[in-house]
């Protein structure tokens, strides 16, 4: 039953998302006065979701620490989903915008990088949750997921174009 949880949190985030995405990125069109967006125009909304991983990692895991009502765990779990729905639409659309004639290979690149994860973190997690429990378990979880997904937009932002100016691959490149 608690997958259900995390069912209603993909869904909500995919929902709202999907809906925000487009008006934010037609906002910014008409703010920068451009035809065509630029693929960091589906940055921002990276930005909410990647605080809401962190806060539903953190929900989650200290009450599964605490053994709180069951509704405590679901809600954080919800949270993360929600937030991990909205930050894998804003890549997807990301890579898709950045890669036009490569899209197919650039989301496959990401399926099988988003798989090993998938893979390798049941390797681990089991010592982890067993040496830390839950609550400093999904602490660490949650730091990282800091340190990797609170930057990462802003550095998109910043740098995106430069790097898309750099690959022979990317839409509007040199090499294409």
């Amino acid at each position: 039953m608690h997958y259900i949880a995390l069912g209603v949190g993909f869904f909500v985030g995919a929902q709202v998302c999907a809906r925000l995405q487009d008006k934010v990125y037609a906002q910014l069109k008409r703010h920068y006065g451009v035809a065509l967006g630029r693929p960091e125009f589906r940055v921002p909304l990276m930005l909410p979701g990647a605080v809401l991983v962190p806060a539903g990692l953190l929900v989650y895991g200290w009450c599964a620490q605490r053994r709180t009502h069951w509704l405590g765990p679901d809600v954080g779990a919800a949270v993360f989903a929600a937030g991990t729905m909205a930050c894998f639409q804003c890549i997807q659309a990301y890579l898709v915008d950045t890669y036009t004639l490569y899209a197919a290979s650039a989301l496959a690149a990401a399926t099988v990088l988003r798989s090993l994860a998938g893979f390798g973190f049941p390797l681990f997690a089991p010592r982890l949750f067993e040496r830390l429990d839950y609550g400093w378990g999904t602490t660490l979880l949650a730091a990282l997921a800091v340190l990797i997904g609170w930057p990462a937009p802003l550095l998109l932002w910043r740098y995106g174009e430069a790097l898309r100016a750099r690959s022979p691959f990317a839409a509007g490149s040199p090499g294409l």
